[in-house]
């Protein structure tokens, strides 16, 4: 019998939502993120000595969340308007509509060329035999 877990299997499907750089945005966004049931984790970034000097009220913080990237386009609408975000960018455009694209273009160009026609050849079983 054979074991259902292997161990070359890879399940990390978490990308770099945001970049998020004072602690009233994170609230705001770990609330609504709660809220509509998107599971995240936040990977801190440390402050190097000149932050830490110029930053006396502490309300200054770098932190990045990270989502499952299935979430991308909800989180995205969830997001907007909170003020101290900084979105990863991942492109507006989808390859699919990019590969299709591609394929009207060619469709559309002609270039005056026309496709021979294919022939195909018999196989001699193909003959009745007489």
């Amino acid at each position: 019998m054979s074991s259902i877990i292997q161990n070359n299997q890879v399940f990390n499907n978490e990308v770099p939502f945001c970049r998020v750089y004072s602690v009233e945005s994170k609230k705001q966004l770990e609330e609504r993120f709660l809220a509509h049931r998107i599971s995240y984790f936040i990977e801190w970034q440390d402050k190097n000595f000149i932050q830490r000097l110029f930053d006396r009220k502490g309300s200054k913080i770098v932190c990045t969340f990270r989502i499952n990237k299935g979430e991308l386009q909800r989180a995205r609408e969830l997001a907007t308007g909170i003020e101290g975000i900084k979105f990863k960018d991942y492109g507006e455009i989808k390859n699919t509509e990019r590969i299709r694209r591609r394929s009207e273009a060619v469709k559309e160009t002609s270039d005056g060329m026309e496709m021979p026609e294919l022939k195909f050849e018999n196989s001699p079983d193909d003959y009745e035999e007489e």
